[in-house]
């Protein structure tokens, strides 16, 4: 192929991906059941204890943060992914940070040097990711307290205030 139809290739690749933008609230995914439920899952935390979304149904939302330890923006959204879990949201939002294939002792390891205090399970086999159709990471899945998925992106949803 000639260089200038790779190029002509990549822009129009490039373009469609810019007009494309964000995912919109409410739209039906991979992940999401037939009635647009979130499906459900049970991965161990680095306590080896095992954390259900089931168990927050009914109770609070759920942030899950689909991420790994070589990701430098996942690095980067850490600290603001703390202050929403110490904040004033802290208390009314459960946020599963679910990493994605990495052993244990790079997960805790990670973990303590980034001081990162909510839930990090462990998607040991990445089951949970290929369910929830996770292409890149970070992903941000946000499941209302009935377990309907509201948000579904690449950004840290900024307004998570009107699901609680």
């Amino acid at each position: 192929m000639r260089p200038i139809r790779i190029i002509a290739a990549l822009l129009f690749l490039a373009g469609g991906v810019a007009f494309a933008g964000p995912e919109q609230e409410g739209l039906p995914f991979h992940g999401a059941v037939g009635d647009g439920h979130a499906a459900e899952f049970t991965l161990q935390d680095l306590n080896g204890q095992p954390v259900s979304l089931a168990q927050f149904r009914g109770k609070k939302p759920v942030l899950l943060v689909f991420w790994a330890t070589w990701c430098p923006e996942c690095k980067a959204a850490a600290p603001a992914i703390n202050e929403l879990h110490g904040g004033p949201t802290g208390e009314k939002l459960q946020i599963l940070a679910l990493d994605f294939r990495e052993s244990q002792e790079k997960v805790a390891a990670a973990v303590k040097s980034r001081d990162i205090r909510y839930t990090v399970l462990l998607d040991d086999r990445g089951m949970v990711a290929r369910e929830y159709s996770v292409i890149g990471i970070p992903t941000y899945i946000l499941i209302a307290r009935d377990g309907s998925v509201v948000y579904r992106g690449n950004v840290l949803p900024v307004d998570v205030s009107r699901y609680l």
